[in-house]
């Protein structure tokens, strides 16, 4: 059995609405919340040798799981909390969670993840995607990346290694993120916390957080807001199933209570096209959809 003496806890047949912010999924083969990055790897190396299919998932913030559940194992990191502070500096493991670790450096007054603090993923997904939020992103504060590739090994990368984009890192597909190393500039705590404060009131005002959603469902297009077209196109408080555009933000897909990944992917589609027909622009997702099609090449990698 891949998970004869490990430490951590297993479950079996997991529902995997417990999983991800969307509130969304079946029900998961076998979970497994390793409590370091050497237990990850092992369990790692061992399902590739068995060739079971492995999926990788942190807080489930930026991710839609599928109603048939998944095969195999799904590790989750949200155990890898493992952080030590440095002279502004901070070398954190993957499952720590990006507002917290936000606000902590805030607290010493150090500044740079003052757009994170209202962000709800982990560190290692919000390296993985390079989430911003408010003007910021995390890349320029990445010093170095530790990664679990997808042949088994562990390999840290300094960040003249890595390509970052708008919601892009180039170990996408390829790496997970075990931890990584952030730099931070001294700064007025005052200030570092009075704008983390307005931050997150913006976001309370702007985003539907009274109800499961997953984030921006699509990347902005270059010179554009996603949410302006979905709007202008006419999408707000349409649903599909338990699936409905947001009222307070279009770029926002909420489950209403009952809602299927079927039911998202059908709106999804049905937005994309729309929007393509009447504006000629083709709008990418934002967040992850896992499904067993993805098993093919190691495309079980995520870090959502």
């Amino acid at each position: 059995m891949i998970l004869d003496g490990m430490p951590g806890r297993v479950e079996k047949d997991y529902p995997l609405d417990l999983l991800n912010t969307w509130k969304i999924g079946g029900p998961a083969e076998i979970v497994y919340w390793p409590q370091t990055s050497a237990d990850m790897s092992i369990v790692w190396q061992r399902a590739r040798e068995a060739k079971i299919p492995v999926w990788l998932i942190g807080r489930g913030s930026n991710l839609l799981l599928p109603d048939e559940g998944l095969p195999g194992i799904t590790l989750v990191t949200t155990s890898l909390r493992a952080i030590e502070w440095g002279e502004y500096k901070v070398q954190v493991e993957a499952g720590y969670t990006l507002a917290h670790l936000s606000q902590e450096a805030g607290e010493r007054g150090w500044s740079g993840l003052e757009f994170a603090r209202g962000i709800p993923g982990s560190v290692g997904g919000a390296v993985m995607m390079n989430a911003g939020a408010h003007g910021g992103e995390i890349a320029p504060h990445i010093i170095s990346v530790t990664a679990l590739w997808a042949d088994g090994t562990v390999k840290k990368l300094e960040r003249a290694e890595l390509e970052f984009a708008y919601r892009f890192c180039s170990l996408r597909g390829k790496a997970w993120v075990v931890e990584t190393q952030l730099a931070f500039s001294p700064g007025d705590r005052e200030q570092i916390l009075s704008q983390m404060k307005e931050n997150l009131r913006n976001r309370v005002v702007n985003q539907p957080l009274e109800k499961p959603n997953a984030g921006s469902v699509f990347r902005n297009p270059p010179g554009d807001s996603a949410g302006r077209l979905i709007e202008s196109a006419g999408w707000k408080g349409k649903s599909i199933g338990g699936a409905q555009v947001s009222d307070k933000h279009a770029n926002f897909i909420v489950n209403t209570g009952n809602a299927k990944a079927k039911d998202v992917l059908a709106l999804i589609d049905a937005i994309s096209k729309d929007v393509q027909s009447k504006y000629g622009i083709k709008l990418q997702m934002e967040v992850a959809y896992f499904n067993e099609a993805r098993i093919e090449g190691e495309q079980s990698l995520q870090n959502d």
